[in-house]
């Protein structure tokens, strides 16, 4: 195999399908290496809360490709690396942190509280360069896996890694969309704790009434309108609690 040849010919197929988006860093054999930038079509999965709209931010995957003097025979090296930038026409983090608070529209649930997905995008969130460390490692199993050793096989493995980068989007979003519910939920609930307070038993209203009546003052004060309402005289019954019912005293004077 001419692999001078083979790889001269991939390049110039590549250069004609990616004119915009491949620039050549050395077409010298055997060390030609060039790089791709593409952009990743995002879009939120079907059940998602967002749409493709709902992103604030374009993304790109670079990808990196250095040809192993016996390419196609060997698997290319390649790197990868991410860009974003704000989208053309909307305001940059700068011009949103200075905006007056009171001209920002905020939903607010029936406890008063602000809606959380009002304020934040999720979708904005995901960051692409952890996974791209693990698309690289993947490569060489890739190729292995699809066959492609021996042949031309650079768009093969470009078109995947930009498939494998849209895809990880979806799943990521979908993660976080299922952390977010989960923690409105639980926060959910605790307002709910709010209304529902604890389960009143007859036993817990008598122990509780009990409490009341103690710490403020109202036995005390009840005893005394009672007796006053005896012209200062006990009861009956205060007097036999007390043991001044008179018996001793008929006993003394017999």
């Amino acid at each position: 195999m001419d692999y001078q040849e083979e790889q001269n010919q991939e390049l110039e197929v590549l250069e004609s399908i990616y004119p915009d988006e491949l620039t050549v860093v050395s077409n010298t054999f055997p060390k030609i290496e060039f790089e791709v930038r593409l952009p990743l079509d995002l879009v939120p999965l079907d059940s998602s809360s967002f749409t493709a709209d709902s992103l604030t931010k374009d993304h790109w995957v670079v990808i990196n490709i250095k040809l192993p003097e016996t390419y196609p025979e060997t698997v290319p090296i390649i790197t990868l690396s991410a860009e974003h930038e704000r989208k053309a026409g909307l305001k940059s983090d700068g011009d949103d942190a200075n905006q007056d608070e009171s001209d920002k529209e905020i939903e607010y649930d029936d406890h008063g509280n602000p809606l959380e997905a009002k304020l934040e995008n999720l979708p904005d969130q995901v960051a692409f360069e952890d996974h791209l460390n693990v698309l690289e490692s993947q490569v060489e199993s890739q190729a292995e896996e699809d066959m492609l050793v021996g042949m031309q096989m650079c768009f093969a493995l470009v078109s995947w890694l930009k498939e494998a980068c849209e895809r990880y989007f979806q799943e990521k979003l979908a993660d976080f969309e299922r952390e977010h519910d989960r923690k409105l939920a639980a926060r959910e609930k605790e307002e709910q704790k709010k209304f529902h307070g604890t389960k009143v038993t007859p036993e817990s209203y008598l122990a509780w009434r009990a409490r009341f009546r103690e710490e403020t003052g109202r036995n005390d004060r009840d005893a005394a309108r009672r007796k006053e309402a005896h012209g200062g005289k006990l009861t009956g019954r205060q007097i036999f609690e007390q043991g001044l019912d008179g018996s001793e005293d008929v006993e003394e004077n017999e």
